[in-house]
């Protein structure tokens, strides 16, 4: 992944590499890893790289989401890796539930056992969605061919089949929909 990050021309590029090497190991790997992935592959001297940041992509979810009157959501509650900006909806769906179940408690509508169903159903989502989603991402940079990863994937295979198909389309955008839930189902009655 690279993405322009100033206005004068400073890119953050992101990308896997053979995990536990040294920083300085990594360092010596950057201009030829740069030159497979990059457009136009660049050679030493036609960039200049001011920093290098190795780190560890994990999946992480916290025991229990709900502990007294203590509530994690977002990325206090679960961690995943960048690619596809699963954490960043994760959270935002954390954050749509409560938005439903602390209202509902404050005006009487629920109880706070609300919050026990907030911990089964944001974990249970956590685990079946966004975590698998986000693993498959992290898996996708691992393949050594990515002509053959992009004609084989069967996820960018519905994608592409997508461009030309409202039904597959439609499916796609439907299947985000696996993120919400209605707490207020379980006010009380």
């Amino acid at each position: 992944m690279a993405a322009k990050i100033t206005a004068d021309g400073m890119w953050r590029v992101t990308y896997g590499d053979i995990p536990g090497l040294s920083n300085e190991d990594y360092k010596k790997r950057l201009p030829m890893r740069y030159q497979q992935i990059l457009p136009g592959n660049p050679k030493i001297g036609e960039y200049e790289v001011t920093n290098i940041g190795p780190y560890k992509m994990h999946q992480r979810l916290a025991p229990k989401l709900r502990v007294g009157r203590i509530l994690l959501a977002a990325d206090a509650a679960h961690l995943c890796n960048p690619f596809g900006g699963f954490g960043l909806i994760g959270g935002i769906a954390d954050v749509s539930d409560l938005s439903q179940c602390l209202p509902g408690i404050h005006n009487g509508n629920a109880d706070d056992e609300i919050l026990d169903k907030y911990d089964e159903v944001c974990s249970s989502r956590h685990r079946t969605v966004v975590d698998r989603l986000s693993t498959l991402n992290f898996q996708r940079l691992w393949m050594n061919d990515p002509e053959s990863t992009a004609n084989n994937d069967p996820w960018l295979s519905t994608v592409r089949k997508a461009t030309h198909d409202k039904g597959i389309a439609s499916e796609l955008q439907k299947s985000s929909l696996d993120l919400l839930y209605d707490f207020t189902q379980h006010y009380n009655p």
